[in-house]
């Protein structure tokens, strides 16, 4: 009987095991390799550089607790002077919600949290509420300024 009881107890646990992977538990959400460029600003900017462009990486963890951005730029018309993620969509300029402090030299790094939220008129009245839009996709984007190009010189829509 014990011989027979083992077997189907290891192969009870190994069911449970494997649906124990609940896909309705937080999880981190990571948008890589966000192609940034001069194109993607809502207008363009006609004084961007010739080979403006970058990358950033939007990483958001589980517990929606902050949100973390890499950036890498070349090739601007101007410094960076301020940079940030605006709340808004691909088809128009959104207001900013969350700046990113200085340096801004690339490559930079920045983790913002609920301290960092900014909310404007039409945004998520809250962090937790516009990270959960963020990681939907197409509520946000990244974009760098310069003085050549104060509205926005490049800009990654993050989805």
């Amino acid at each position: 009987m014990m011989r027979v009881l083992v077997p189907v107890f290891l192969v009870t646990v190994a069911i449970v095991v494997a649906c124990s992977n609940d896909e309705s538990s937080p999880q981190q959400k990571v948008f890589s390799n966000l192609a940034m460029s001069a194109a993607n600003e809502t207008p363009p900017c006609t004084d961007a550089g010739v080979n403006a462009t970058g990358t950033a990486t939007v990483t958001i963890p589980a517990d929606n607790s902050a949100v973390m951005v890499q950036v890498t730029y070349s090739g601007l018309s101007t410094p960076v002077f301020m940079a940030h993620i605006h709340s808004g969509t691909p088809a128009a300029a959104g207001p900013i919600v969350l700046p990113f402090p200085p340096p801004l030299d690339s490559p930079f790094t920045k983790t913002l949290t609920a301290s960092d939220y900014t909310p404007q008129t039409g945004t998520p009245p809250d962090f937790a509420s516009f990270v959960t839009a963020l990681k939907a996709g197409g509520a946000g984007y990244v974009n760098l300024h310069t003085n050549a190009c104060r509205p926005g010189e490049i800009r990654a829509e993050i989805q």
